[in-house]
C-alpha cells in the first residue's frame, strides 16, 4: 500500500475521496478500517527520570521555552531578542525561565549573559533522551514554544502550552488538546513572518 498527497492522491494505492486536511481519516479510507485514537500516558516514563526531572526542576512557577529548530530552511524560529525580553517580563512576574536548548552552547552563554538566573536542566543530567524532556515538561506551568521537535515531546505531558506557528501549517502540525494556545502569524498578521508576533501577544496568552 502506498499513501501520497502529491498530483492529488494520484500516487496513491488505492484511489478514495481524500482530504487534504485529515491524513487519519484517509488512511481509514485506503486501509478500510478504523484508527483508534491513544492518549500517551505519562506511567511510560521511568521513574528514574521522573526523579530526575523533579530533582532538577524541584520548585513551581517554572516557564518553559523551547527557540531551536532542526531546518534551517523554514524560518520558523522566532528571533532570539523576543525570547529573552518575554523570559525577563516572566521573572517579574516571579516565575523561573527554563529553556530546552541540548547542545547549541554558544546560544546558552548568550542567554546566560542576559538572563542570569535562567535555568538550562538538560546540561545538568546525565540522561539524554526525549523522554527526559517530557518528563521536564511535567514540572512546568506552561510553555512557549515554535514548530520543532521539542514542542512534540512537551506536549505528552498535557501542560498548558503556547505554540508560535510562521511558515508551517498549524493545523496540521500542533498537538490536539484542549489547554493548547496556538499564535499563528498567517491568522494574526496576515503573513509567514513569525516575527510580526509580539512578545504583548504571547504575555497575554500566558
Amino acid at each position: 500500500m502506498f499513501y501520497s498527497t502529491t498530483l492529488n492522491f494520484n500516487l496513491c494505492t488505492i484511489k478514495k475521496n481524500y482530504n487534504q486536511k485529515d491524513h487519519i481519516k484517509n488512511i481509514e479510507l485506503l486501509l478500510d478500517t478504523r484508527i483508534e485514537k491513544k492518549e500517551y500516558d505519562l506511567k511510560n516514563i521511568s521513574n528514574e527520570l521522573i526523579n530526575e526531572a523533579k530533582k532538577l526542576l524541584p520548585k513551581k512557577d517554572y516557564i518553559g521555552f523551547s527557540l531551536t529548530q532542526g531546518n534551517s530552511y523554514r524560518k520558523k524560529s522566532w528571533a532570539l531578542y523576543n525570547f529573552i525580553k518575554l523570559a525577563k517580563e516572566i521573572i517579574k512576574r516571579g516565575k523561573i525561565p527554563v529553556f530546552f536548548i541540548n547542545d547549541n552552547y554558544r546560544l546558552i552563554e548568550e542567554i546566560k549573559s542576559q538572563i542570569p538566573s535562567a535555568l538550562f536542566p538538560e546540561q545538568k543530567s546525565n540522561f539524554k533522551c526525549p523522554a527526559l524532556v517530557t518528563a521536564l515538561a511535567t514540572r512546568l506551568e506552561c510553555a512557549v514554544t515554535i514548530d520543532n521537535g521539542v514542542m512534540h515531546m512537551m506536549s505528552l505531558a498535557k501542560i498548558p502550552m503556547i505554540i508560535l506557528f510562521g511558515p508551517t501549517n498549524s493545523n496540521k502540525f500542533a498537538p490536539k488538546y484542549n489547554s493548547i494556545k496556538i499564535l499563528d502569524s498567517k491568522v494574526l498578521y496576515k503573513s509567514k513572518n513569525i516575527n510580526l508576533i509580539t512578545v504583548k501577544d504571547v504575555l497575554d496568552s500566558i
